[in-house]
């Protein structure tokens, strides 16, 4: 996955059925996130210090626009479904991009950001998108078995619970800042 505008991150991105594996390529500090498309949750894992953390469902990036469509001519069912259910979307007809058949659609979110996405016929999944500030492109796709393990947790990682931590640091009075002199 590419971002072409404004230009800059790529990211290695795998899909097994519901599940997509995101990484940084060239982070300073190693990570990657797993995003359950059928649960609307994202994982966020950090292998240096063997722990994870899980978004609660609805709560997944909105910057993420990826969604399997059961049937890429009908895709604005799906997108209404799962991404944004106020918006507007229209179908705008086959193209090919980057050697792939894709369905064109245009679409205008919640806040009247308009945008258009390009749905792979076989992946069904968007492969393209593009809006005012941002374009982001998958390319170079290679299609084929991924292993079960790139879409787990390790057993041996510590989950983060950061709903607790936040609930208990509002609990915590914080000391007034010292006079000045």
């Amino acid at each position: 996955m590419v971002r072409l505008k404004p230009a800059g991150v790529t990211t290695n991105v795998s899909f097994k059925v519901n599940k997509v594996r995101m990484e940084v390529v060239k982070q300073t500090t190693p990570s990657y996130v797993i995003l359950d498309l059928a649960q609307h949750t994202s994982t966020m894992v950090l292998p240096d210090t063997k722990t994870y953390v899980i978004s609660p469902p609805g709560h997944m990036p909105s910057s993420i626009p990826l969604v399997r469509v059961g049937n890429p001519d009908e895709a604005c069912i799906d997108w209404k479904k799962d991404v944004d259910k106020s918006g507007e979307c229209k179908k705008v007809g086959d193209e090919e991009l980057n050697g792939r058949k894709t369905v064109k659609y245009t679409a205008k979110a919640y806040n009247g950001d308009p945008g258009t996405v390009w749905i792979d016929r076989g992946l069904r999944v968007p492969i393209k998108w593009e809006a005012e500030k941002a374009t982001v492109e998958l390319q170079n796709i290679k299609e084929g078995p991924q292993p079960d393990d790139l879409f787990e947790i390790p057993k041996d990682f510590e989950k983060i619970e950061v709903a607790a931590r936040r609930e208990a640091q509002k609990g915590k009075k914080t000391p007034p800042p010292a006079p000045r002199k």
